[in-house]
């Protein structure tokens, strides 16, 4: 799904398309010049103040819909992700403890990406092991037996395809969210014993770094030309730090408002769910938007881009570049940009 969107257009456009649309940079600043509103029932929050605003406030809630119960509605629940207050303070430091060393990642994401590819002879779409390797890399860091890692990674992508926001049916049903949760949940009991707070912890790594990290290697090796280099001849680790804060793969993060709360002049009333344009703050510097701040910041950031960089230095050292003329749609998502298929060719 691939949305051109015209500025003249955007304040009726639905938010739940913009992350979707062509080319987002380029209407960030008009976004953020609409300021804090209201739309559709929705709230939109951009700008690097209102933004920082609102991922602080305390009255901005993380937790999950509450619709379902069940196995997978109860990892959800226990994740630092989709928790508040206390809660989310424990579970973040216990995730933190948990993550991997970066320079660890690394070289392992590296040699994952040599082992998808040694078979590899004719065109084929990379999005497939764009979306397990990132798991399958960490699953083993964290300790997975390397087959237990390999289920580990299809498991979460199934996990994410059922419980992730989407735009369209989903690849998984929901319905299934909660068995392919206890295989995975029984996987990480067996690495990690039967603490569902540690268990939950483990997941979540895995679960948050999915989507997010597939998305950012599909889109940093759509910006190779083909002849050698990248965008303006950039080696892939500067195009991975170029797409993450001019492409980012998270442009907008969810909340609801628990109570009345400020962002900058503005009232968001309690109730209200709000949409926070973190890739609309890019400021050029430190850290990229597109990983949030305030509390619940990313605590995998440098993982992420840990993982991509040596993945897209794999494919083109070894010969794989974008396939010219192609069409590059996104999976239909309101808050992700993930492309849907992206096809490689040697050159």
């Amino acid at each position: 799904m691939r949305t051109p969107v015209d500025r003249s257009q955007l304040a009726l456009l639905p938010v739940d398309e913009l992350a979707t649309s062509a080319a987002p940079e380029r209407w960030h600043s008009d976004l953020v010049a609409l300021g804090t509103h209201c739309r559709h029932g929705a709230w939109v929050v951009s700008g690097q103040r209102q933004v920082a605003a609102a991922l602080a406030c305390p009255a901005m809630s993380t937790a999950a819909a509450g619709d379902r119960d069940g196995p997978a509605a109860d990892l959800l629940a226990r994740m630092a992700r989709f928790s508040d207050g206390p809660d989310h303070r424990r579970r973040r430091d216990l995730v933190t403890r948990l993550l991997p060393p970066v320079a660890e990642v690394a070289r392992a994401a590296g040699a994952r990406a040599n082992d998808h590819l040694r078979r590899r002879t004719a065109a084929f779409d990379v999005m497939p092991m764009a979306r397990l390797l990132p798991a399958e890399v960490l699953a083993r860091a964290l300790g997975f037996a390397p087959d237990a890692a390999d289920r580990a990674a299809i498991l979460t992508g199934q996990l994410c395809d059922a419980l992730a926001p989407a735009l369209a049916p989903r690849p998984v049903p929901a319905s299934a969210a909660d068995a392919v949760a206890a295989e995975l949940s029984g996987l990480a009991a067996d690495r990690f014993g039967r603490d569902g707070e540690r268990i939950a912890a483990v997941i979540s790594v895995l679960f948050q770094a999915r989507d997010a990290t597939a998305g950012l290697i599909g889109l940093t090796i759509l910006t190779g030309t083909g002849t050698g280099g990248g965008r303006d001849g950039l080696a892939p680790g500067l195009r991975v730090e170029q797409v993450l804060r001019h492409d980012a793969p998270v442009q907008c993060t969810r909340r609801t408002a628990m109570a009345d709360a400020a962002i900058g002049d503005v009232i968001v009333p309690a109730g209200a769910p709000v949409w926070i344009f973190v890739a609309a703050a890019e400021r050029g510097s430190g850290m990229p938007a597109t990983f949030g701040s305030g509390p619940h910041a990313c605590p995998g950031a440098a993982h992420a881009a840990a993982i991509a960089r040596p993945v897209v230095t794999v494919l083109e050292a070894d010969g794989w570049r974008p396939a010219a003329g192609q069409r590059i749609e996104f999976e239909p998502r309101p808050n992700i940009r993930v492309p849907a298929r992206v096809l490689v060719t040697r050159r």
